[in-house]
Parts: structure tokens; C-alpha cells; sequence
């Protein structure tokens, strides 16, 4: 009986290995291009007002208090949006880092 048991312990482990190996954190966030500055001090930064989950077999939690930070990669579409535009990304993160991807820019 102890080997049935384990059998099927190890079948589960084995038919969820998928789901082990992939990101803590799969999340796609919206936000707004906002600027501020002028000339060759003008900084651009992205508030972000939505995150959520990235497809329907991702994972993203993020409770409301929690702080995410992280720089985003630069990208020439952030670089000409104008302040306003909505934009999104995808935000992965795993036991071997982060990573964040830039999706659209809709001016």
C-alpha cells in the first residue's frame, strides 16, 4: 500500500513539475508615461495603475501595500511617447531574476 501511495505522490510531482518551473511572478502591468524636467534633464518615469495576471495560467501576486521597483529597459516607443500615453508591460520574475518587457504604447 505505502507504494501505491508513493507512486501517486510522485506522478503529482512529476505532472506539476511545469507549473514549478515556471515564474513567481508573471504579471502584466498598465500604466501612464509621465514627464518631467526639460531639455537633457527631462526624466521619464511610469505610473503604474493596474497589474494583473499576465495570461490565465500565470501567477501575480502582489498584495496593494507591496512596493515593486525595478528600471525598465529602454526602449526608442517610451523614449518618443508623449506624457499621457498608456503603456504596458510584462513582468516576470524567478528564481534566477526579474525581467521586464515593454508590450505597447498607445499615444
Amino acid at each position: 500500500m505505502k507504494q501505491i501511495i508513493l507512486t501517486a505522490t510522485l506522478a503529482t510531482l512529476v505532472g506539476a513539475s511545469p507549473l514549478a518551473l515556471s515564474a513567481e511572478k508573471d504579471c502584466l502591468l498598465e500604466g501612464t508615461v509621465q514627464r518631467s524636467g526639460s531639455g537633457a534633464e527631462q526624466s521619464t518615469m511610469v505610473k503604474i495603475h493596474s497589474v494583473k495576471k499576465y495570461d490565465d495560467s500565470s501567477r501575480c501576486r502582489v498584495r496593494r501595500d507591496q512596493k515593486m521597483e525595478f528600471k525598465l529597459p529602454r526602449d526608442v516607443r517610451l523614449d518618443s511617447a508623449p506624457s499621457g500615453s498608456e503603456v504596458k508591460y510584462r513582468y516576470r520574475s524567478d528564481s534566477d531574476g526579474a525581467s521586464t518587457e515593454l508590450l505597447s504604447v498607445d499615444a
